[in-house]
């Protein structure tokens, strides 16, 4: 995970305070964050949180805004729970005045991306978000939290997959690296069967990945299609697995294609012909992978 966000909260919550102090306000008249990008709360660190509360009080003010129904939670959504938890009367509250809408959505995400403690299915829910929202390309949500469009394309992706699997995810019980591996599987039985056996198995990602492959020569009956040679060009001397780097080339050929594999997470071919000359080709599968490459290969910034 990239640690440089983008606006923090001090420059997010930079409108004016209704007053230069902070006031008590009832528990019971903050109505919660309707952007709140988490959707699952720990129990087990609430309660921690609610006896510290209990033991010595909220510590932090919680951040609110006025809404033409009352007071609603920007910031602080945790203590403001746990307070109520402890059966507080009220808690301490800055008022904020001028908040938006869309600059809601953006604090709710920034201020969970800050603690780092949103789970992978979350963040994409909030970048997602972020799009139908507020109207923003991949490159703007990048720029708006201060991540690599990559990092947000991979996220957006998530959301392709059966929800089933996107629990998985949520509970850790499969990584990223799997999900995205699971998302060149084109059968949505097959993505469960097999997420179930990466559970089941432990494999690791390479693993995943190579069971993947073989699920997709399955379904199709063939390997993916080798990419089309242009007339006069040397053919490589055998063709490997999807994945693999063929049998007859050379130690350190098939050393740097499987190193180019695991970097790129993707098909890689090296074609070498006498004298050093040759090919690298690097497979993609739609429009967002090739994004992810070209970012992976050639940041914005070095363009």
């Amino acid at each position: 995970m990239e640690k440089r966000l983008g606006r923090g909260l001090g420059s997010l919550l930079g409108s004016k305070p209704a007053s230069d102090s902070t006031t008590q306000v009832a528990v019971d008249q903050i109505q919660p964050n309707p952007y709140q990008p988490r959707e699952h709360f720990d129990e087990t660190a609430l309660a921690e949180l609610r006896e510290s509360i209990r033991t010595h009080g909220v510590l932090q003010p919680v951040v609110l805004r006025r809404t033409g129904t009352g007071l609603q939670l920007i910031a602080g959504e945790r203590r403001w729970r746990a307070s109520r938890d402890a059966g507080l009367v009220s808690v301490p509250a800055v008022i904020r005045e001028g908040v938006t809408d869309a600059e809601m959505i953006e604090l709710a995400l920034v201020e969970n991306l800050q603690r780092e403690d949103l789970d992978p299915i979350e963040r994409a829910h909030g970048y997602q978000r972020m799009v139908s929202d507020l109207g923003l390309t991949q490159a703007g949500v990048a720029e708006r939290v201060g991540l690599k469009r990559s990092t947000v394309t991979n996220h957006l992706r998530l959301l392709e997959l059966p929800d089933a699997i996107q629990k998985l995810v949520a509970e850790s019980a499969l990584s990223m690296g799997h999900a995205r591996a699971l998302l060149g599987i084109p059968a949505e039985e097959v993505q469960l069967a097999l997420a179930d056996k990466i559970v089941h198995d432990g494999m690791s990602v390479r693993t995943a990945e190579e069971a993947v492959r073989e699920a997709v020569r399955e379904l199709t009956g063939r390997a993916p299609k080798a990419p089309q040679e242009s007339a006069g060009e040397a053919k490589p001397s055998s063709q490997a697995p999807d994945g693999e780097a063929p049998k007859s080339q050379e130690p350190w050929a098939r050393a740097l294609t499987e190193r180019l594999q695991r970097a790129l997470g993707t098909k890689v071919e090296i074609r070498n012909r006498p004298g050093y000359r040759g090919q690298i080709l690097i497979e993609y599968f739609d429009k967002d992978g090739l994004e992810v490459l070209v970012d992976q290969l050639a940041p914005p910034d070095t363009i």
